[in-house]
């Protein structure tokens, strides 16, 4: 990012990075009908669509945007607006859709523990106001839907023997680049859909503690993990 920082978006900005982080977000716009979801942005400056840049968490990112498609009553039709445009499953990745320097959705991913997808949700750029109402019943289960998301894949905390938190404790996903950071009361969220992963925890001066988990849809697996301060070794219990 260049050029001077409004004192709103260095607001939005030190509010996104607040202790403990957000687990999941979204931003809302007008003109067209779609969950879209990172990367919005890619290396390749002169190619402004068509070319899908999938963040490490796609699999996750995609599923996040069809559980708000698929709770709106039109939007996982894909093509709502008129025009040439369509989204199989009323989703698509940013980039792919047109690409975006900038944007919160891949700035929240990238610099907090924050999984953030963007809702179009009007075909009106400008909707007037007594339009409001009937969007509000049009997403009304689709936001209750997105939200509930945040009980998916791993949570829990990170603390020593003592029982001493352990803030900035990371988080790995085998085969996900993608590092997560404990928040400074220890806990994690690491979403995932379903499946089975090896996770680990790094926490520097001890030994990495690592387990293999299996991911159901619906809920989310509990693994507190203890590092012993005299053995320098981390024990993972799943509640």
């Amino acid at each position: 990012m260049t050029g001077t920082i409004q004192a709103e978006t260095q607001a939005v900005m030190d509010w996104i990075k607040t202790q403990p982080n957000f687990v999941l977000s979204a931003n809302l716009h007008g003109g067209s009908l779609v969950a879209s979801y990172p990367f919005d942005d890619h290396q390749y400056s002169d190619i402004t669509s068509g070319l899908y840049a999938a963040a490490p968490d796609d699999a996750t990112f995609k599923s996040l945007a069809k559980s708000y498609a698929n709770a709106h009553p039109t939007m996982h039709l894909g093509k709502q607006c008129g025009g040439t445009e369509y989204f199989p499953g009323g989703i698509t990745n940013g980039a792919y859709w047109y690409t975006f320097a900038g944007g919160m959705q891949d700035y929240n991913y990238l610099n907090s523990n924050t999984f953030e997808i963007t809702l179009e949700i009007s075909c009106c750029r400008y909707p007037n106001s007594s339009d409001l109402a009937s969007y509000w019943n049009d997403n009304r289960n689709a936001l209750l839907t997105y939200i509930e998301q945040t009980h998916m894949g791993v949570k829990g905390v990170v603390k020593t023997s003592d029982g001493a938190p352990i803030a900035n404790a990371q988080v790995r996903v085998s085969g996900i680049d993608y590092t997560m950071k404990t928040s400074d009361l220890g806990e994690y969220w690491r979403l995932l859909i379903s499946g089975t992963y090896s996770i680990s925890f790094s926490v520097e001066g001890y030994a990495t503690a690592s387990t293999s988990v299996t991911v159901i849809s619906g809920s989310p697996v509990v693994l507190d993990v203890t590092f012993d301060t005299s053995t320098k070794q981390g024990t993972i219990t799943q509640g």
